[in-house]
């Protein structure tokens, strides 16, 4: 009513009220009235957005790939961004021009500048490995990009999600990279045999080693026990020796003494038999009856009477019966 309007804004949009050039109210979420016929509006999204990406770019080796991405990012300063483009929007909230779709248009060529820049220094081996440092650099640019500044742009965040090299060059990697791997698989199965050899050749020396071992210590062993036994023959032969010489000195000694008893032996029958020879010449000269009588000296009673009785069955006075009564024996042993 009569050029009076009323406006609301969201709470993600930076609203600015403009008059004779200069701003008069601002705010993010503001509502007010305003006189339309000498009042311009300005709205500037404050949101994040995502922005995705895929660009061709060329490595350092001529080959094409392709770099698949999202950047985010918000308007930090408005006053930069409206300097820049025009967010100026009609009474019923459409904007009058068509920059504010400029600005995703302006932050890809920015991405795209910075991907083609590392990109065109790397060859393809290396642009296809190389996301994640390719990710730290070009956040690293963005921040500091006089493109992206000038607009009171914030990058929050620049994330890539794929890179890929042309159909034709992928197949070429995947055949070379196949070659690759067949050829490391067959440098890993020769080196597993080698190993394997290797190992088995340990193993056969180790084995060989300790079968000369084992022998050297048998021999060793067979070595100590012939030393033993020769040991063992030179104790027993000079025990031997010694039993010999000490049985050799016994039967000197023994032969010694056989002698001297012999000698003595001898002595001795010589001296009995010249005594037994002076005894005989001596009673060669006696009397046989005063030699019986002098034999009889110093008998026993009961020896006499055997002797007298045997008389009796002797010489001139044997008699033919004799009868003795037991008064005449008590008489004879009592006598």
């Amino acid at each position: 009513m009569f050029g009076f309007k009323y406006i609301k804004a969201d709470p993600s949009t930076h609203l600015m009220l403009f008059k004779e050039g200069k701003i008069k109210l601002e705010g993010v979420g503001v509502n007010f009235f305003y006189y339309a016929p000498s009042s311009s509006l300005v709205a500037i999204p404050s949101n994040s957005k995502e922005l995705p990406f895929v660009f061709r770019l060329q490595t350092s080796d001529f080959q094409e790939l392709t770099v698949q991405g999202q950047v985010t990012y918000r308007i930090e300063q408005p006053h930069e961004a409206a300097k820049m483009l025009n967010f100026t929007i009609d009474t019923k909230g459409k904007y009058t021009s068509e920059d504010p779709k400029k600005m995703d248009e302006r932050v890809q060529r920015a991405v795209q500048v910075l991907l083609r820049n590392h990109i065109e220094s790397k060859s393809l081996k290396d642009s296809l490995v190389c996301a994640r440092e390719l990710t730290i650099d070009l956040k690293k640019d963005l921040y500091g990009a006089e493109a992206i500044t000038s607009l009171g742009i914030e990058i929050t965040d620049v994330a890539l999600t794929s890179i890929k090299p042309s159909p034709e060059t992928g197949k070429a990697l995947e055949a070379e990279i196949r070659e690759s791997l067949l050829k490391e698989a067959d440098n890993a199965i020769y080196a597993r045999r080698l190993s394997s050899i290797e190992q088995e050749k340990s193993v056969k020396e180790s084995e060989l080693e300790t079968e000369k071992a084992i022998q050297r210590k048998e021999q060793d062993l067979e070595e100590s026990r012939l030393e033993a036994q020769r040991l063992r023959k030179i104790q027993q032969f000079k025990i031997n020796q010694e039993n010999i010489t000490a049985q050799i000195e016994d039967e000197k000694q023994l032969e010694e003494l056989v002698s001297i008893n012999s000698a003595n032996e001898k002595s001795r029958g010589d001296a009995q038999a010249y005594k037994i020879k002076v005894q005989m010449q001596a009673y060669q000269n006696i009397d046989t009856d005063k030699l019986r009588v002098m034999s009889m000296s110093g008998m026993a009673p009961e020896q006499l009477i055997a002797q007298a009785i045997e008389n009796l069955t002797q010489g001139d006075n044997k008699i033919g019966n004799l009868n003795i009564s037991p008064d005449l024996l008590t008489a004879l042993t009592n006598t």
